[in-house]
């Protein structure tokens, strides 16, 4: 653990038992403010010995089911019943969450490309940093709860990032399938430890967990710029589900068992169906659909010109229809779909 001493000050004692609710505060200079803080919120519960996990939403502003699941569990949570210690960021890209935005209107940053972050740096890879310096030296697991933001949905899933180390990796495949997702998206981590920065490069949230040894998985929950009920069931259940495994929680009534989730593995662009043109596009498939190389999968009307003929998207690889666009609007190079094969269990590295 850097001894250090971080750019964001927080008063939260990180080992003191209890519930503790209070805020990062990192200092900011802009044209608003000569001199303004950055309250970033944080809970932290600790009783008895027992494994610290670390919970997160917020890190794109525009994902609401996370924040609502975090936000309900620091009101919900009693702290006597704990073992060991919970860290909630419910909002951890603060400004990014206030102004509803994927990224922060101070300076643009994505926080979950801005990892391992910078000390002292822009607000958003200061945060980045803390996490990376402070938090995550902490902790033995950690779930952060995304969904598909103000343009995309997704079928609710987990998010698999494959760690390098084969056992880190067994790790975070049986939390995630504790979690109990009926599908968890799968991405290829197995880099090198320490390749994700060699070359001072960011990196996302999940390698950086990764790298400090931490069981860390993420999630997709609905998303499309508004709240999914049945996708807070199944993250408020999965977080539960996970809390109770680690042995942090006695017995929670009124969680259903997990699901047996299923994989799907993202193997490259060829899953993605991008529009080579400017218009409003026509889907004619909906998420959860199964389709093959070459299945038609909508169109784009051109705007300008309403006597040009639409143009046809196909799909480039068959397989599940896990997220899609949502605004009908699009402009050459967004994608409208992403269709991803399923895999077999035992195909996991681990």
């Amino acid at each position: 653990m850097n001894d250090d001493p971080p750019p964001i000050d927080c008063d939260v004692d990180f080992e003191r038992p209890g519930r503790q609710v209070s805020w990062l505060r990192l200092l900011h200079s802009d044209d608003r403010h000569a001199y303004g803080v950055v309250p970033v919120p944080i809970a932290v519960f600790a009783n008895r010995e027992g494994p610290t996990l670390l919970l997160s939403a917020g890190t794109h502003g525009d994902e609401y089911e996370g924040q609502i699941i975090l936000g309900r569990l620091i009101r919900e949570l009693d702290p006597d019943a704990l073992h060991g210690r919970l860290i909630v960021f419910p909002a951890l890209n603060y400004p990014a969450v206030r102004a509803g935005a994927r990224v922060s209107p101070l300076d643009g940053g994505n926080l979950n490309r801005s990892f391992p972050g910078e000390r002292g740096g822009p607000p958003t890879r200061a945060i980045a940093d803390y996490v990376t310096s402070v938090v995550l030296p902490r902790c033995d697991a950690g779930i952060d709860l995304h969904s598909g933001g103000s343009t995309t949905e997704f079928l609710p899933c987990a998010f698999l990032c494959t760690p390098p180390e084969r056992a880190l990796a067994s790790r975070v495949i049986e939390l995630v399938e504790v979690f109990g997702a009926p599908r968890t998206f799968v991405v290829e981590g197995r880099r090198p430890a320490g390749a994700a920065s060699s070359d001072g490069a960011s990196s996302g949230f999940d390698p950086i967990a990764h790298r400090q040894g931490v069981a860390f998985f993420s999630t997709e929950l609905g998303g499309g710029a508004t709240v999914d009920r049945d996708a807070l069931r199944m993250g408020t259940e999965g977080v539960y589900r996970v809390l109770r495994h680690l042995g942090m929680l006695d017995d929670v009534r009124g969680h259903a068992p997990p699901a047996n989730t299923r994989y799907y593995f993202s193997r490259g662009l060829d899953e993605y169906v991008c529009t080579p043109v400017t218009g409003l596009f026509e889907p004619c498939r909906a998420l959860g659909e199964q389709v093959q190389a070459g299945d038609t999968a909508g169109w784009v009307h051109s705007i300008e010109e309403p006597e040009r003929p639409a143009v046809a998207l196909a799909f480039g690889a068959r397989g599940t229809i896990l997220s899609r666009r949502v605004p009908a609007r699009v402009e050459r190079g967004d994608f409208v779909f992403h269709a991803v094969e399923e895999v077999a269990r035992s195909t996991l590295p681990a």
